[in-house]
Parts: C-alpha cells; sequence; structure tokens
C-alpha cells in the first residue's frame, strides 16, 4: 500500500517536473504543503492560554496576592464590641454593666472611636458610674512620636500592595516563559515537518528519476552504470527522510504536550495536524521602533517590574525603621454625653466638664535594636536598588538582541529564498543537459541536492522567527508582539 502511494506520488510529481521543464521553471518544494490540518501558531497559544495547567498557576499566584492585599486592608476594617456584666447576691443586684464600642481605624493611622456605656445597680465601681439611660462618648487616639509618619497595619498595606503588583508581574513571567518554551518547540515542529515534506519529494523524484535511467539503459541511451547512481541517490534520500520522520514523531509529542482540554486532561495532537507560519509569518522589525521597544521593556518587563515591588517594599520597611527612631507617645480625647441633656453633644461647656483625656510616651535609651534594624532596612533598599539597575541593563540588552534577532532573521529568510529559487533553475538547466547528454546524472543529483539543502535551510530560518518573536515578548513583557493578528 505504501509503495503504491509513494509511486501515485512520484507519477503526479513526474508531471509536474515534466511540465516545468517545458516551461524552464523552478520545480517548488513545498508541494505537498497542502496535505494535513493547519494547525496555526496563534490556536495553539490560545489553547495554552485558555487550558494549561502552568497558566493556570499563574493566575493562581496573582489571585493569592490580591488576597493577601485584601487580608492587610482587614487591618483598617471598623470592628464592634459588646459586653455585658451582671452580679446579683441575696436578691439584690449589685452591678449590671452594658459596654458597647466602634472603633474606625483612620489611614492616617489615628483611631476614631464611639461608645455607649450604662451602669445599673447598687455596688458598681464609681468610675463607671454613667447617666441612668447611659452615656455616649465620642474620642479619637492620636499618635504623637511613632506611627505617626507609618505603622504596622500602614506597613503591612504598603507591602500588600507590593507584593500585589509583584504577583502581577510574576504571572505575566510565568506565562511568557511559557509561550517562549512553546513557541521554540512549534518552531522545531515546523521545522522537522518541513524537512519531511522536502524529504518525501525529493525520495520521490529519485525514484521516479530511477524509473527513467531505468528505461533510458534499457532503450540504450545511458550507461548501465547509471542505474547504480540513480539507486543509491534513491537510498540517500530514503535515510534522510528516516531521519526526518523520527525528528517530525519526536518534535510533535513535544507540541502535545502543551495540548489541554477545558476539563483539564491531557489533549492529542491530531494526527493530521501541520504547522502554518500564519500569524509568525511577518519576521520584519521597524527599526525606528527600538526606542518605542526598549521604553516599553523599562515599564512592562515582568522580571523588572518585581524588582521594582520589592524596591517598594523595601522602601517602605525603611520608612518604618525611621520613624521607630522616635519616641512612642499617643494622646486620647474622649467626650461624654447622654440622652437626659438637652444640650448639643460636642457643646464647649458641656465638654469642658464631661471628657476623658490621656497621654503616654515610652522610649528607649539606646534604641540599639531600632537603629539595628533601620541600618538593616537601609543595606536592603540599597542592594534591591542595584539588583533594578543590573536587571534593567539587562532587559536592555535583551531587547536589542531580539530585535536584532528578528532584523536579520527577515534578511537571512529573502537571501534563502533567492537561494531556493536559484538553486531551483541550475538543477532545471542541468536536467535539460542531461537530457541532451552534456552532463551525468551525478552531476544532476548534486544540484538536486543543493535545492534540497537550501530548502531545508529556508524552513530553519522561518522556524526561528517564532523563537524571536517569543524572545522579544518576554522582555518586553507584551505578549501582542509574539502573534500578528492582522
Amino acid at each position: 500500500m505504501i509503495r503504491r502511494g509513494r509511486t501515485a506520488l512520484a507519477f503526479g510529481l513526474s508531471v509536474v517536473f515534466s511540465a516545468s521543464l517545458q516551461a524552464q521553471a523552478p520545480v517548488a518544494p513545498t508541494r505537498l504543503d497542502t496535505l494535513g490540518t493547519p494547525f496555526p501558531f496563534p490556536a495553539f497559544v490560545d489553547g495554552i492560554l485558555a487550558h494549561h495547567p502552568v497558566a493556570s498557576q499563574a493566575r493562581l499566584v496573582a489571585d493569592q496576592a490580591r488576597a493577601d492585599l485584601r487580608t492587610a486592608w482587614g487591618a483598617f476594617d471598623p470592628t464592634v464590641t459588646a459586653t455585658w456584666d451582671q452580679k446579683k447576691f441575696g436578691g439584690t443586684t449589685y452591678y449590671n454593666y452594658f459596654d458597647a464600642e466602634l472603633k474606625i481605624p483612620l489611614p492616617v493611622g489615628a483611631d476614631v472611636t464611639l461608645a455607649f456605656d450604662r451602669t445599673m445597680g447598687r455596688y458598681f465601681n464609681p468610675d463607671r458610674r454613667t447617666a441612668g439611660a447611659g452615656t455616649f462618648e465620642a474620642g479619637i487616639s492620636i499618635p504623637l512620636g511613632q506611627r505617626i509618619l507609618t505603622d504596622e497595619r500602614r506597613n503591612a498595606l504598603q507591602q500588600a500592595r507590593a507584593a500585589r503588583d509583584a504577583g502581577e508581574a510574576d504571572r505575566t513571567a510565568i506565562v511568557n516563559k511559557l509561550l517562549f518554551s512553546a513557541a521554540k518547540d512549534y518552531g522545531v515542529w515546523y521545522e522537522s515537518w518541513r524537512r519531511r515534506v522536502i524529504a518525501q519529494e525529493g525520495e520521490a523524484l529519485a525514484e521516479f528519476r530511477l524509473q527513467a535511467i531505468r528505461r533510458r539503459v534499457a532503450n540504450g541511451e545511458s550507461a548501465p552504470i547509471d542505474t547504480i547512481e540513480a539507486l543509491l541517490e534513491l537510498q540517500r534520500r530514503e535515510v534522510t527522510r528516516f531521519e526526518a520522520e523520527a525528528s517530525f514523531y519526536l518534535s510533535s509529542l513535544n507540541v502535545t504536550a502543551y495540548l489541554w482540554d477545558e476539563a483539564g486532561r491531557p489533549a492529542p495532537l491530531p494526527a493530521d495536524a501541520k504547522p502554518v507560519l500564519l500569524g509568525i509569518d511577518r519576521v520584519g522589525m521597524d527599526s525606528t521602533r527600538l526606542e518605542a521597544l526598549l521604553e516599553l521593556a523599562t515599564r512592562r518587563n515582568p522580571d523588572l517590574l518585581k524588582i521594582q515591588a520589592r524596591v517598594k517594599q523595601a522602601e517602605a520597611q525603611r520608612l518604618f525603621t525611621t520613624q521607630a527612631l522616635l519616641p512612642l507617645a499617643e494622646a486620647k480625647l474622649s467626650g461624654f454625653g447622654s440622652n437626659e441633656s438637652e444640650q448639643a453633644f460636642f457643646d464647649d461647656d458641656r465638654l469642658s466638664n464631661n471628657y476623658k483625656a490621656g497621654l503616654s510616651i515610652k522610649s528607649p535609651l539606646l534604641f540599639l535594636r531600632e537603629t539595628g534594624r533601620f541600618s538593616a532596612a537601609g543595606q536592603r533598599l540599597e542592594f534591591q536598588r542595584l539588583e533594578r539597575d543590573r536587571l534593567r541593563r539587562d532587559v536592555e540588552f535583551d531587547t536589542r538582541v531580539a530585535i536584532f534577532d528578528l532584523f536579520n532573521l527577515e534578511r537571512l529568510r529573502q537571501r534563502q529564498v533567492a537561494n531556493v529559487r536559484n538553486a531551483s533553475l541550475l538543477r532545471d538547466a542541468e536536467q535539460i543537459r542531461f537530457e541532451n547528454g552534456e552532463s551525468t546524472l551525478l552531476i544532476l543529483n548534486i544540484r538536486e541536492r543543493l535545492v534540497l539543502d537550501e530548502a531545508v535551510k529556508l524552513a530553519a530560518v522561518e522556524a526561528k522567527v517564532a523563537g524571536a518573536r517569543a524572545a522579544l515578548a518576554v522582555a518586553t513583557g507584551d505578549r501582542t508582539l509574539l502573534l500578528n493578528r492582522n
């Protein structure tokens, strides 16, 4: 069955080959590109982003960072507390206390308190006496030394915000690196597929030529030794096809590893799937976009965004340790009122006789722990800033390299297309000379090998486009540079 299919293929190619000789046009080494179902690169990328476990893990990393930020905001959550305490003995109510308080933390470090107290009974603590209907209290506590610039909860919030930014950057970095690996494997798959197509065509042409040589020998038009030459060439190309098929099989397995279905199960690669360059076929990169891409990389490169988030965390910690060098001082002031009085709650005369105030101060004498933490925080900040500067330089270099690769690939592709065309012209001219008895089969085979080799080189250049585009997307952090969705 395989032999019959190969013979049919050789017959079809012979018709094309004869027609090309008559028109003196090159035989295109891509006649088998129409076989198979196209599996374009954009569809491959969309499937990875939607269903690949690593892409899902990346989303979880960002979600966890946002959850940690929500946790940090919890320190500013208003709280309500209520207590009730009663003692009754021998039929006598000694005391009946009821206290309720609403505490509202403010972003500036102060706390606002609204409270209601009611005390009843015969024996109670005198300082807890209230009006019969209860007493309302409104107060505020303000830091005067430590915690006036920042405090534990504001520092934790800044740390969580920076961690959220780092989480988003980490998600982008994970996905981009996954796509970078996938793009390279897709490029290898494309190259191996093209090598297999070229090897199949070369083998079919060699088999057709072997049959033609045998007829020429039988008619006395060629020397019998030409049959050995043609057979050897066929066997050489069979070996090349075996190697190309093995390479294509392995590269297909690598591509299959990226395929998952909506249920999170590994998905197979269709048996007749073939890679196509749709979406990444444009190689060139406008050199005038260099500065714009460099600026984009400094803004969106995920590794650079992560280090910038760590710098923000170090800056927040440095500010926190700086304010720790101040004494801890806090002032509290509250006013009282009840429903039994007709005066306004914030009346000056009323507050002058019904208030509660306090001032607390605490300070170490040598500040040994505080100065040590301050010094360590400064060193960590400087370390992160130096790392950011180094990484920014690396990102600039990576972006320049990726742009140069794309520019160079376009130049190579154009040259290689010309090489394939010129090699085909030489082969066709040699075929005419061979038919006229002016050349040998060996020289004709050498000419045809050159066509096949140049076609393989063209496939290799085209295959590198996906990896080069992915490298630029990773360097800039802009995933849209990976594809041309026009």
